[in-house]
């Protein structure tokens, strides 16, 4: 009975006392790269894939007719791997090759961890080396950017080293039935953790794949976005993806990231714009000033935005701008439960007063840079002096309820910044999101070393240089988390 194209005869199992593979030698480790998307080289088919080992190309099927069957008979290449059951193969003779010598292929395909292995991946700081005897470590390795898609990288890199975050997906069974992104996200921090790839660096090819189909192409590859847009929306739908609800806890994203805030608010109409905001009537500071109505909201938020003060209009006496320097508690004063914070939209005045109620174990800063007016697109450079160690927010924040009882000591986990090349155009002419880089700084928990990844550069820097960067997101974790 003839098989239906791209379907193979089941493989006869080569046991060690039946038969000995002649072509284990033919393997070369230093052309396989298994982080390219899945599909076949010649039909583009992403079912039933295998690689190469002796080349590293995708083909498809291992029957007769199929493009693997084909190569193999033409090109003398017999070892093949499935992508999806990690079993190789010998073609055409069609069996299955099981050697301990292959493990090392397995494992650098499909990474995986024990309970065991999780809980000490703080406590090792030992060098990894790759099949090109390159050193690397685990977790800090660099990730290819495909084209302006160094914001993916860098959110990835932070999301990496929140601990309860990382030991949920570095699992697979904590997660039944993935969704595409889901199984990606999980895929890619396993293969940035693992001991045994092939190469020093990791490319998220896939992951960012998955990213421009399930945000039908607001992220994708080519165009630059703003990191915390992205954290945003990949926090939310993983959150969903997860099986996540409004309630509190429902996902290991809420139970990580989510807190709790209070927003007060008076409005009113106004013939004002918002270009006017900073003219705004200072004086009605309560619902009992004429015109105003007053709300109060109870809500959760995964990440707190801060405002970052306007660089001086004038230049300096050297003819250039004055870039001001402030401590991170300047910013921190809007969530002070005193300070009305004006805005102005659609012909609504309105002012707002923020008070914590709940702290979340790892809280995430989003310093607001990008802006939009009527005719560009614009970066604020000032630069916020971000606390390493021992960040307490007690004295700083309007905390309330929970808040109030929780510990408040927060210490720096993970940082993204953005840079502009030196010889941009200073007026704000030409896009910064476009012509700018992101870079990320992470610590290494048992030797309290700091590192800047940029792209597939990692370098060891001191943590006195992190707060005279550009920050743009920062991930706090609480002391007792």
């Amino acid at each position: 009975m003839s098989l239906p194209p791209g379907l193979a005869p089941p493989a006869k199992r080569a046991k060690k006392e039946e038969i000995q593979c002649p072509y284990l030698d033919t393997i070369n480790r230093h052309l396989l790269d298994f982080d390219f998307e899945k599909v076949c080289s010649q039909s583009l088919s992403t079912q039933n894939v295998y690689s190469c080992l002796v080349c590293g190309k995708f083909f498809q099927g291992r029957g007769p007719k199929t493009h693997a069957y084909t190569h193999a008979t033409l090109c003398g290449h017999h070892m093949f791997a499935h992508l999806d059951t990690c079993k190789i193969y010998c073609l055409p003779d069609n069996y299955e090759v099981v050697d301990s010598s292959l493990d090392d292929v397995i494992r650098c395909l499909r990474p995986s961890f024990t309970p065991e292995r999780i809980a000490q991946l703080d406590q090792v700081a030992t060098l990894a080396r790759d099949v090109h005897g390159v050193a690397y470590l685990p977790g800090f390795c660099g990730l290819n950017n495909l084209k302006k898609a160094d914001y993916i990288n860098v959110v990835v890199h932070q999301l990496a080293h929140v601990r309860p975050l990382r030991d949920f997906f570095l699992d697979p069974r904590n997660y039944k039935d993935p969704t595409p992104l889901v199984r990606e996200f999980g895929a890619l921090l396993r293969k940035i953790w693992s001991r045994d790839n092939f190469k020093s660096v990791v490319s998220p090819h896939e992951l960012v794949q998955e990213v421009t189909r399930a945000s039908k192409l607001r992220f994708k590859i080519g165009t630059s976005a703003d990191a915390a847009d992205f954290l945003g929306w990949l926090l939310n739908q993983l959150h969903r993806d997860l099986g996540g609800t409004k309630r509190p806890g429902s996902s290991i994203i809420h139970d990580v990231f989510q807190g709790s805030i209070r927003v007060e608010t008076l409005s009113r109409k106004t013939h004002l714009t918002k270009r006017d905001e900073a003219d705004v009537d200072a004086t009605a500071t309560s619902a009992e000033s004429a015109g105003w109505k007053r709300d109060e909201k109870d809500l959760n938020f995964l990440y707190l935005t801060l405002d970052v003060p306007p660089t001086p209009l004038f230049k300096d006496t050297q003819g250039g701008n004055i870039v001001p320097q402030i401590p991170l508690f300047d910013v921190l004063t809007k969530y002070n439960g005193v300070r009305l914070t004006d805005t102005v939209r659609a012909g609504v005045q309105s002012r707002r007063r923020y008070v914590i109620t709940k702290l979340p174990k790892f809280l995430v800063f989003h310093f607001a840079r990008f802006s939009k007016n009527n005719f560009t697109a614009e970066k604020n450079p000032t630069i916020v002096h971000i606390p390493v160690k021992d960040l307490e927010l007690k004295d700083q924040f309007a905390l309330e309820g929970v808040a109030a009882q929780e510990a408040t000591k927060y210490d720096l986990l993970a940082n993204a910044c953005h840079d502009l090349p030196a010889g941009l155009d200073k007026d704000g002419r030409k896009e910064p999101l476009q012509h700018g880089t992101y870079r990320v700084h992470v610590k290494q928990q048992s030797s309290d070393q700091w590192y800047e990844i940029q792209d597939l550069h990692v370098s060891e820097t001191m943590p006195q240089l992190i707060g005279l960067s550009e920050s743009l997101l920062t991930i706090y974790q609480r002391r007792d988390a």
